[in-house]
């Protein structure tokens, strides 16, 4: 069976591996100024969609993964193309961040200040506009099989590689197939390659050899889509083996639950763009997930197992590999609403974690509710510069705002520092910052933003502009658990996945990242379902974070040789904080007179500056307990409780609760 309708040397094939590893090069560089101009096209209409009409659920689906797709490949070598898409906070998103980084921004460079501002903008009307200006980045399209959902993944992987674009292939007359490939009226775009069978009967069937191989299905249409995927791309090293996309499949055609732009659809260009892979499979191996319940058992665990050890082998193990998406879970794998499964929500996302983790993987973790971005592609060309400096607590300035006593022992007070997260992923910087970066209260009180420094690899001038509007009382470290949400013991032998240990290939990448932003510190390392960090590992990982780690779990903090010849504080999170009546009552009742003093640390998820000095303030408050209770940053916090390790000449100390 001919599946693809050209042929592709073995030179181009190379030539796609070199490019890879120019693909974060910015276009504009130091000394130039970027005149050129860009397009701009407004599909914040997919949004609507009438969900009882599934003509109108498919065609908004197509669009707008075409779209994704063709953005993608546009923004490849330069930023040509940006969508106006994503809304949340209260804000249209990518129009606040277009208008924000087309003015001058404070303290930047030449270059930067403005950085779109000379730049004229061209608006797309259409989708045929979008198509016609940009005829030169695309080759034609490949067709994938709505009955096999996981097709459409393969796709997204082939038109990243083929410089192609994803079409569904459907007869009906008002279908985007039709309109772009079969009408007379239409584009006449050429089928380039082939997910399914010339009569529209299912290529993969679950029977037989998978097709185009030897290889005996897995008894499963949807995992053998993934294992030819594996076979003719990852191993055939056609593919960026180090970017991968997780997200949902066309499954969701059947299954549009929740906000519309939670497909994450819009999320792929980024993927596409830079040569990558997709999938989305259950990480469970004791349940045949919803979307397949008549797989093998086991046959999505075996096969996204399959799909990382294909990267790991595909990187040499040399690098980590970056997964942007998370588990879908209000719509599969999990025990939430219709999905059947026996397994929680936050079960699932630890699997996942750990799976990936196994294989040097690390999540850009795009969780549903907030899970929507659009033109990562696009920012990836923002020119960062090689270092963002943070000042940094000393010593001297605890002396001097009286934290600590004239032998540099800590105070008799209760330490709080509060972690502000979760901003392990793009998405949820991206989103949440129009409100929470320009929040009035933001400058007011110490905050200690968890911003993972991977993410400026899909939002550059936004982490570019953090650090040029930051105040005084704004502080960076990383979050969970460092440039990537990972567990940092599956990084260590034994491994899920039999791998020899790669905790040092993760140290050496969180190290670049960490250098960059002056970064030195993790506000939360997640263990999730694997084993617990000891101290052993905590001193493997104090080479990327001297400054301070706060894990997930544990009986005691303390202190752990570093590389540098000093000493890295940790101490176990606390307690998650929901809201600030009930963070009130938390902190103060973990307050501890005639004790010594106390370092508890507590996490929030999306909370804004407002809410952190209403909590702040609500605790000062407290007539009995207010007083003792002293709130610092991060890195005051981990500074204090080294010097406490120091004062009292132990290595492990008591939790004072």
């Amino acid at each position: 069976m001919l599946i693809f309708q050209r042929v592709i040397t073995t030179a181009s094939f190379l030539l796609c591996g070199v490019l890879s590893s120019f693909l974060y090069l910015p276009t504009c560089l130091a000394g130039e100024r970027d005149s050129s101009p860009f397009y701009v096209f407004d599909i914040r209409s997919l949004r609507e969609v009438d969900r009882s009409n599934l003509d109108d659920v498919r065609r908004v689906w197509d669009e707008t993964l075409l779209i994704s797709a063709l953005q993608g490949l546009a923004n490849r070598d330069e930023a040509a193309l940006y969508l106006f898409y994503v809304n949340g906070f209260g804000h249209e998103t990518d129009e606040f961040w277009l208008e924000r980084f087309s003015q001058p921004i404070p303290n930047s460079n030449p270059i930067r200040k403005g950085w779109l501002q000379d730049r004229e903008r061209r608006q797309i009307a259409n989708l045929n506009d979008a198509l016609e200006v940009f005829h030169d980045k695309y080759d034609g399209v490949v067709l994938y099989d709505e009955k096999v959902p996981a097709t459409v993944n393969v796709a997204l992987t082939i038109c990243g590689v083929e410089n192609l674009l994803p079409l569904r292939y459907d007869e009906a007359p008002e279908s985007l197939y039709n309109r772009l490939v079969v009408s007379e009226n239409g584009l006449k775009l050429p089928v380039k390659a082939r997910l399914i069978n010339e009569d529209g009967s299912s290529l993969f069937t679950g029977e037989g050899n998978i097709p185009g191989t030897n290889q005996p299905s897995s008894g499963s249409a949807k995992t053998d889509a993934y294992l030819w995927m594996i076979e003719n791309y990852i191993n055939a090293r056609r593919v960026n083996a180090a970017e991968g996309g997780y997200y949902i499949d066309a499954f969701w055609i059947s299954h549009p639950n929740g906000a519309v732009q939670n497909h994450c659809l819009t999320n792929r260009d980024f993927v596409v763009a830079n040569r990558g892979f997709f999938f989305d499979l259950s990480p469970w191996e004791d349940e045949a997930p919803n979307d397949d319940p008549t797989q093998p058992l086991g046959a999505d665990f075996k096969t996204f197992n399959a799909v990382m050890k294909a990267a790991y082998d595909a990187t040499g193990g040399k690098k980590i590999i970056r997964v942007a998406g998370f588990t879908p879970w209000d719509t599969k794998y999990t025990d939430h609403g219709n999905c059947g499964g026996k397994h929680g929500g936050v079960d699932t996302e630890w699997r996942h974690a750990e799976i990936l983790s196994s294989y040097n993987g690390y999540l850009d973790a795009d969780a549903l509710g907030v899970g929507a971005m659009a033109n990562a592609s696009f920012y990836r060309h923002f020119p960062l510069d090689d270092f963002y400096p943070q000042k940094k607590p000393t010593k001297e300035d605890l002396r001097k705002r009286g934290l600590v006593d004239s032998n540099d022992r800590p105070i008799d007070k209760t330490f709080v520092a509060i972690y502000v997260g979760d901003y392990d992923s793009a998405a949820w910087v991206y989103q949440s910052a129009p409100a929470f970066w320009h929040d009035d209260a933001r400058g007011t009180v110490p905050i200690s933003w968890a911003f993972n420094p991977n993410l400026a690899d899909r939002f550059a001038p936004g982490f570019d502009y953090f650090r040029r509007t930051k105040s005084d009382l704004d502080f960076f470290i990383s979050g969970d658990s460092g440039a990537g949400y990972v567990n940092p013991t599956c990084f260590e032998e034994p491994r899920l996945s039999g791998l020899p240990d790669g905790l040092d290939v993760w140290i050496e990448h969180c190290k670049k990242y960490f250098k960059r932003w002056d970064i030195s510190g993790v506000g939360f390392l997640i263990d999730g379902s694997a084993r617990t960090s000891d101290r052993n590992t905590l001193a493997r990982l104090s080479e990327y974070a001297p400054s301070g780690i706060t894990t997930h779990r544990g009986s005691t903090m303390g202190v752990v040789s570093n590389p540098y010849g000093s000493k890295t504080p940790y101490r176990p999170m606390n307690f998650d904080l929901a809201n600030p009546e009930q963070g009130k009552n938390i902190i103060l009742g973990d307050v501890r007179h005639n004790l010594g003093p106390q370092f508890n640390m507590y996490r929030t998820i999306l909370w804004s500056p407002t809410q952190l000095k209403s909590l702040y303030e609500m605790v000062k408050a407290d007539p009995d307990r207010g007083d003792r209770v002293e709130f610092v940053d991060a890195y005051t916090f981990w500074t204090l409780l080294k010097l406490e390790a120091s004062a009292v000449g132990k290595e492990e100390l008591e939790i004072r609760l």
